[in-house]
């Protein structure tokens, strides 16, 4: 999944901060670094000798990062490389993480960051350019992705960072629940309304699922874009009280009335953990949240988990979300660091990187595997259709207080403290200085 817990205001205001201003102060020590044993036996193919002795690898707590542990000692067999790990929770991993940098403490080799703090880590100079990289391996193969998830870590035309994790926004829905009621996984945003309003109103579970709650932006968005609106234009300038983000914002709302008690404080983590232990006919979520929705220990129904791709509105597009991982600009061993993500990330350990946990990553050849599809049903939703409209985390430096700034107006107009339009007027006025501080 994504992260685990929902940024603090606190965390988020240091880390927007601290980006901004491009850390050119020193920094305490990220964390405690442990070293992976090498004892481990793998079935990945062995590396070939080289001259490192050792990576140091910055992760951040996910089911990705602890993929990427149990694959290590295999990798330390393969290659005689150690690995030192420092682990370090979201809040504060990406403010550690660039202090460290920024300050040229040549502390990793290897960086893992969230998707949303890409601009602001490629504006600051803090990661390496690894297109040439990335172009040139075989084992990584570029060309074993589809063209809609080849650019996914890139800035300004260079490559920042390697997929660690393809996270699309799914419809997940209960096919017990569909088959009964004759119901047909929806195209568009009013079948997804209309087969909530079915289920509310068969008494057989609760309509639908989504976010309303600390990461309501982030269905928020998938609807605004949907419906043809934007956050802000080409000049940065704020656009989300335009007709189509009212008629998004309405709608959006709208949904409310089909879903469980608590919806409206619902984190992004509450989202799953509704729908799999409690009768909920439907939901959107990010792709990432797989493991657990399929996990019959955890999710009930797991075994009448139903997936089709997020519904349309008047533009076909997708949220896509995900983990990067990357080299820092001050590595004390870039190929070292480079030879890791190979081995992690290339073609040859894909299968066994999903099968120790992490969340999926969208290469053709797992995501076309029939044993895996079989397993994992919603592998065939990470190639994204060609007609179909990426839409990633805006690339903004100052995302972080852009979305403290919307969620907190959002929460007002859900909670029906102030009518849409003025609430969106409001988030509009409350983002123009925010916008204003972007980095041109």
């Amino acid at each position: 999944m994504r992260r685990h817990n929902h940024v603090t205001a606190v965390a988020v205001t240091a880390v927007a901060a601290l980006l901004l201003a491009a850390c050119s102060g020193g920094g305490d020590d990220a964390g405690t670094a442990t070293t992976s044993p090498a004892t481990e036996d793998s079935t990945a193919t062995e590396a070939a000798a080289s001259t490192c002795e050792a990576v140091n690898v910055f992760l951040i707590p996910s089911p990705s990062a602890d993929a990427i542990k149990a694959m290590t000692p295999a990798f330390t067999e393969a290659t005689g490389i150690n690995v030192e790990f420092t682990e370090v929770e979201y809040g504060t991993a990406h403010q550690k993480a660039l202090l460290s940098i920024s300050s040229e403490q040549s502390a990793f080799d290897v960086v893992q960051f969230d998707n949303t703090f890409l601009a602001a880590f490629a504006k600051a100079g803090a990661l390496t350019d690894i297109s040439s990289l990335a172009a040139d391996s075989a084992e990584y193969d570029m060309n074993d992705f589809p063209a809609s998830l080849q650019n996914y870590g890139d800035f300004d035309g260079a490559k920042y960072g390697l997929m660690l994790s393809t996270e699309p926004f799914i419809q997940w829905y209960r096919g017990d629940i569909y088959d009964e009621l004759n119901l047909k996984p929806a195209t568009t945003w009013d079948e997804y309304k209309s087969n909530a309003q079915a289920i509310q109103a068969s008494g057989l579970a609760d309509g639908q699922m989504l976010g309303f709650g600390p990461n309501t932006t982030w269905w928020w968005m998938q609807v605004l874009w949907s419906f043809g609106g934007a956050l802000y234009d080409a000049d940065f300038t704020p656009t989300v009280n335009t007709p189509e983000a009212v008629a998004a914002t309405e709608y959006y709302k709208s949904l409310l009335e089909f879903s469980p008690q608590g919806a409206l404080g619902a984190t992004g983590d509450d989202v799953t953990l509704q729908f799999v232990g409690s009768d909920i006919g439907q939901m959107v979520q990010y792709s990432g949240y797989a493991a657990g929705i399929y996990d019959p220990e955890s999710s009930s129904n797991a075994a009448n988990i139903r997936v089709a791709p997020v519904p349309a509105g008047a533009v076909n597009t997708v949220e896509l979300a995900g983990w990067n991982i990357g080299i820092p600009s001050d590595a004390p061993s870039p190929e070292c660091g480079w030879q890791f993500l190979e081995y992690m990330l290339g073609k040859t350990n894909a299968k066994t990187l999903l099968e120790n946990g992490a969340a999926a990553i969208g290469r053709t050849s797992i995501i076309e595997d029939p044993t895996l599809q079989e397993k994992y049903p919603y592998l065939s939703l990470l190639n994204i259709a060609p007609d179909v409209v990426v839409n990633t985390y805006p690339q903004i430096v100052v995302w972080p207080e852009f979305d403290k700034v919307a969620s907190d107006n959002l929460a007002k107009i859900l909670s029906g403290d102030i009518p849409i339009q003025e609430g969106l007027d409001a988030m509009q006025a409350a983002l123009e200085p925010v916008m204003a501080k972007e980095p041109r």
